[in-house]
């Protein structure tokens, strides 16, 4: 009785949260990935449905975690982290957030000093973000 108890208060304060939070609830969801229960794409396409904005993975604005901005009307917008984009090291990210703004791609490379292939996986980020990058995509569109 105590665990189902334990668990209802948990599902309960989830739900609530959800219901009046959700780009709140996708960011945390997002950040505690993997958890093995729903992949990223079913995540947010959730949050979508529910009046999320999605804002793609920005290397002039993403932080490793996804984050909330405000949008024209102050409602949450979700903004994808860099953690979305599988292959990026945690290390690249923080160099590439650490070092902004950039003028270029060279600039970016010059300045931070991050491998060719992690530059070649953000140039494939998919526009939602959420897929992830596929290997002969990264190879032929990077610079």
């Amino acid at each position: 009785e105590s665990h189902a108890a334990s668990f209802a208060i948990l599902v309960y304060a989830s739900a609530w949260i959800k219901r009046h939070h959700p780009a709140v609830f996708c960011a945390a969801l997002l950040n505690s990935q993997p958890m093995g229960f729903y992949a990223p794409a079913q995540i947010v396409r959730d949050a979508r449905e529910h009046g999320v904005e999605v804002r793609e993975v920005d290397v002039s604005k993403s932080e490793w975690d996804c984050t909330l901005e405000l949008t024209a009307n102050s409602e949450p917008a979700l903004r994808l982290g860099f953690r979305q984009v599988e292959g990026l090291r945690s290390a690249d990210a923080a160099l590439l957030a650490g070092c902004r703004p950039f003028a270029s791609i060279e600039d970016m490379r010059t300045r931070t000093g991050i491998p060719v292939h992690a530059i070649q996986r953000l140039s494939a980020v998919p526009a939602d973000a959420t897929a992830h990058t596929s290997r002969a995509r990264a190879h032929t569109d990077g610079r």
